[in-house]
């Protein structure tokens, strides 16, 4: 045999492997006909060995990423676990057409499916069986824009109805659900105020919509709450379709509005952005059929999905209290179908479903999702924005009731503090791994606001600032709003906020800052920015401890029983759960005990009892690590 050659045989023993793999990694490398006394010459036996290697390195790092994907978890546990906010895992289960409930576990396969879709570090997910039980759905698509710019018009003309003729003012009172059919396809509009007193509404309006249809007149062009519209709808992360409507009055100039959107970021398709521009007429009906021929087009390439036999559960757009019936919610259905009898929890009302009624106003026995659907027979009217979600009995809908109680009189107990101060957003911050500095800012006077502007742009960090709204005038509860659903901090030059936006503020945890002299508040701005760019942390092994036993103990969870080997444990640290050197979970020392008593740290040499925060999963043999962190000056 020449030196320079080797047999198939002898190479896959080489590289450990059985003769039919090495086979079948020939014929993957195009190297055919090549049986186990087959020679090859070091060219291609190389190229096999270098094939083998980075295959097994992918696997090996498919396998870290497989550790990170456990089943039975709640939305917490994995916002923890893949270092994302809950906020974030809440609306892309919403959108997934998973069912949401606070307390629900997780699935691994459901764990997976979502991390996955997230574009979080995890294997692809290729489980067929669990991608069947999805069905596409109609798109929820929310209306907004300047008060008086054809909003109600336009859906009544898309419903061919007189909505708009009956209501007072001609002006939206409240947020409608509305069922239309295009092209075979069904369409949800939520209809939503333009008038700046119900700013909230429209807020809530953005919290289910899939798309936005940005309604701006052809001859009035961008107003107050035209920007407060789009700011909502970025806040909600949500595409915006742009209806340019009254396009057949004799000073309507179309273009004007493209570039004073362009302007605010949306730019038009045609000019080489990827925001959709359809001109339109409410009142003729001109463009319609496109506008509804886009949107039909956008929620294909968002391939909107649902699960229609899991656990019900989705959004309450409107409430109100009606005379004759009583508490009324007007709900989108977004997983599972709701039934008439079923018993449903929606924010902290708990109650039996007496009837249904749909878009059309007829009473119905069940909605499927995706649907708009009027509920009643609850026992209060629940706050428009809430999540609802059915249960499977009548029992577990009163022990939900006993949890409510028992949390109001938690939250009674928990008294807030008052306005933050520059630590206070700086700890709040490095808890939450904020990036961004986000702001809203108001200020007295456009020319402040210009110099406000320019001053915070000058301010040199690598710590990104975004001003995501801005605006003259004092502080309001819309303000308060948009801070709520974006998490920014509110800056107020020479404005203070109004009675009821400081209450919003302290019910909802919003900061707000106000300053009359402009170099306190850069000064204040550039404290908070050095604070965040100071946290780099570095983290410090403490100790660890090989896991001896394990123990189930009735009402506690498992208890590992360890022998300290290196350095020490101490209760209260940050913990890493190691299998085979490999990181499976990231936690703290929830409790920690020597024989019988409690201890604030064992050393090395000792034996102890390890109990781990949201971790049951413990075996023989792991390793759990335990950290500090210390920060360092970048």
């Amino acid at each position: 045999m020449s030196k320079n050659k080797i047999r198939v045989y002898q190479l896959a023993k080489k590289l450990g492997l059985k003769s039919p793999k090495m086979v079948s990694i020939l014929e993957e490398l195009g190297i055919k006909d090549k049986g186990n006394l087959s020679m090859l010459d070091s060219e291609t036996a190389n190229l096999v060995e270098e094939y083998v290697k980075d295959m097994r390195k992918t696997q090996e790092e498919n396998e870290k990423k497989s550790q990170r994907i456990q089943g039975n978890i709640s939305i917490e546990e994995f916002a923890k676990r893949f270092n994302v906010s809950e906020r974030a895992v809440r609306e892309t289960i919403m959108k997934l057409g998973l069912p949401y409930k606070p307390n629900r576990k997780l699935s691994k396969v459901e764990v997976h499916y979502l991390a996955a879709e997230m574009g979080l570090d995890v294997p692809e997910f290729k489980n067929e069986e669990f991608i069947k039980r999805f069905v596409p759905r109609a798109p929820v698509v929310t209306v907004m824009g300047h008060v008086d710019h054809g909003k109600t018009t336009l859906l009544d003309t898309i419903r061919r109805t007189s909505v708009a003729e009956r209501e007072k003012g001609r002006i939206t009172q409240a947020i409608g659900a509305s069922i239309v059919e295009y092209n075979g396809k069904k369409i949800i509009f939520i209809d939503t105020p333009g008038h700046e007193a119900f700013t909230e509404m429209r807020l809530r309006g953005s919290i289910v919509t899939d798309i936005v249809i940005l309604v701006v007149a052809a001859d009035e062009g961008v107003k107050e709450q035209t920007i407060e519209s789009i700011d909502h709808a970025r806040a909600a992360n949500v595409p915006i379709i742009v209806a340019i409507n009254k396009i057949d009055r004799p000073n309507a100039d179309p273009e004007r509005v493209k570039q004073q959107l362009a302007d605010r970021g949306l730019l038009p398709e045609e000019w080489g952005g990827s925001t959709i521009y359809v001109p339109v007429s409410a009142k003729t009906g001109q463009g319609v059929e496109d506008l509804l021929e886009m949107i039909n087009l956008q929620a294909e390439l968002l391939e909107l999905k649902t699960d229609p036999k899991t656990t019900c559960s989705g959004t309450v757009i409107e409430s109100k209290m009606d005379k004759n019936i009583g508490p009324l919610a007007t709900v989108i259905v977004q997983t599972g179908t709701l039934r008439a009898g079923d018993y449903i929890r929606a924010g902290d009302v708990v109650g039996k479903v007496r009837f249904l009624t749909d878009a059309s106003g007829k009473r119905v026995k069940e909605a499927p999702a995706v649907s708009a659907v009027e509920v009643a027979g609850l026992p209060d009217v629940p706050k428009a924005g809430e999540i609802f979600y059915a249960f499977k009995n009548a029992s577990e809908a009163k022990e939900e009731m006993k949890r409510i109680e028992e949390e109001k009189r938690l939250q009674k107990m928990k008294e807030r503090s008052g306005p933050k101060t520059i630590e206070d957003l700086f700890r709040e911050m490095q808890e939450k791994e904020m990036k961004k500095l986000l702001l809203i800012l108001k200020t007295g006077t456009q020319g402040s606001l210009e110099a406000v502007k320019h001053a915070i742009k000058e301010i040199k960090s690598p710590i990104p600032v975004e001003i995501i709204h801005e605006g003259i005038g004092g502080i309001v509860k819309s303000d308060i709003l948009l801070a709520d659903a974006s998490g920014a901090i509110i800056l107020g030059f020479g404005v203070r906020p109004t009675t009821e936006a400081k209450k919003e503020a302290k019910a909802r945890g919003v900061t707000i800052k106000t300053y009359d002299i402009i170099f306190e508040l850069t000064d204040a701005l550039e404290a908070l920015l050095k604070g965040m760019v100071v946290a780099e942390k570095k983290e410090i092994v403490v100790g660890r401890a090989l896991v001896k036993k394990v123990f189930k103990v009735s009402g506690v969870g498992t208890v590992a029983g360890c022998l300290v080997t290196e350095g020490k444990i101490v209760r209260g640290y940050k913990a890493k759960v190691l299998r085979n050197n490999v990181v499976v979970y990231s936690t703290e020392i929830a409790s920690l005990k020597r024989f019988k008593q409690d201890v604030k740290e064992v050393l090395k040499g000792y034996e102890c009892g390890v109990g781990l925060k949201n971790f049951n999963d413990i075996k023989v043999n792991d390793e759990i690590e335990v950290t500090t962190t210390e920060e360092q000056q970048a």
